[in-house]
């Protein structure tokens, strides 16, 4: 048993209320008892907004009452007879006291709802990004044995093994995709995204992106077409190839094999933009206006299309960071899509891009 001397706690529900109400009170004596001139409706108000401040909805409901019923006495007292100015100043004070503390109310109900929201979003990031980080060590032994498996000669000479071992190393890369898409995803809500922009070529960028998307879709046709002399960009090149890497990936997954990706960089109006045109199943309307939502995907294709609703939410931020910009373009269901990347080019980055090569 704990020695030391308990002490009574304070009920602070009950000390608070009487607090205020006091407080109340000594307005309202103030008011009637002295001749000072004081504005008590004001005042009112006032300890309405502090007992919001300290205290429970109860409390508040019961401090708002107290005001309401003093001011009404106020009246009587201070009123020989009914004058219809001093009528119409009590319902103002009293219709003031009951607003306050209504908007109040709702003020505080939409604050504690926030920081509910904040809380359970924190929550639910800290966990994808534990079990996350957890699935990639086994994940990275299933993806290694399954390719060297893909590669045996025992393997590729029988068609049903060989088809086999590819829909594991197909299925493994699709899994690790979408986990580093939540690990990225936890990144960004949890902790910010913090870009680090270099003076990069962009044509570097793109190659990168269509050599890793390649190793995911090898039966896509991917036709690149860099027009110009592409100036330098000073954004965040890791950033920026994760971000195409995942437009391109994509175009591929919801288009056919046999379809080809379009890829065009070009420089106009002072913006070098990056498109990325493929010929499949287009977008809607809706899905136009909310491709880069997070968890967005749109219904056509849940059940039928694997997918998170994170990879363009997250290339979207990616481009961002490095001061882009990212657009939806499509004429309609099965038409295409295009996603245009835009990212700014100012005269003076040319000259800081000149001298950073001659240095």
């Amino acid at each position: 048993m704990d020695p030391r001397p308990q002490f009574a706690a304070r009920d602070d529900s009950l000390f608070l209320p009487i607090v205020t109400i006091a407080l109340a009170a000594g307005i309202f004596v103030a008011d009637t008892v002295t001749d000072s001139e004081i504005a008590a409706s004001v005042l009112y108000v006032a300890v309405v907004l502090l007992s919001v401040r300290f205290m429970e909805k109860r409390g508040v409901i019961l401090v708002s009452f107290v005001c309401v019923a003093l001011t009404v006495i106020s009246y009587f007292i201070t009123n020989t007879g009914f004058t219809p100015t001093g009528l119409i100043n009590t319902a103002i004070s009293i219709l003031a006291v009951l607003i306050t503390t209504y908007l109040a109310l709702q003020i505080e109900a939409v604050k504690t709802l926030a920081a509910a929201l904040v809380q359970t979003d924190l929550l639910r990031d800290a966990l994808i990004g534990s079990v996350s980080h957890e699935l990639r060590t086994p994940l990275a032994s299933i993806l290694g044995g399954a390719s060297i498996l893909a590669e045996m000669p025992m393997v590729t000479k029988d068609p049903r093994l060989a088809s086999l071992a590819k829909g594991i190393r197909d299925e493994a890369m699709q899994l690790n995709n979408d986990i580093q898409n939540l690990l990225d995803a936890a990144r960004i809500t949890s902790q910010g995204l913090h870009s680090n922009r270099d003076w990069t070529d962009p044509a570097d960028i793109i190659n990168s992106a269509i050599e890793r998307t390649h190793l995911r879709h090898p039966n896509h046709q991917i036709d690149l077409d860099l027009i110009g002399d592409l100036p330098l960009l000073q954004v965040d090149p890791v950033l920026v190839e994760q971000a195409l890497s995942q437009i391109i990936a994509n175009a591929a997954k919801y288009s056919s094999d046999a379809s080809t990706i379009r890829i065009t960089a070009k420089v106009e109006n002072t913006q070098l933009t990056i498109s990325i045109a493929d010929q499949g199943v287009g977008l809607t309307g809706e899905e136009k206006e909310r491709l880069a939502e997070r968890f967005f995907r749109g219904p056509r294709h849940i059940g039928k299309v694997a997918g998170s609703g994170l990879g363009m939410w997250i290339a979207n931020t990616f481009i961002m960071s490095s001061g882009g910009k990212l657009n939806a373009l499509s004429p309609g269901e099965g038409l295409g899509t295009i996603i245009q990347i835009v990212f700014p080019i100012s005269h003076q980055s040319d000259k800081d891009a000149t001298a950073i090569q001659e240095d």
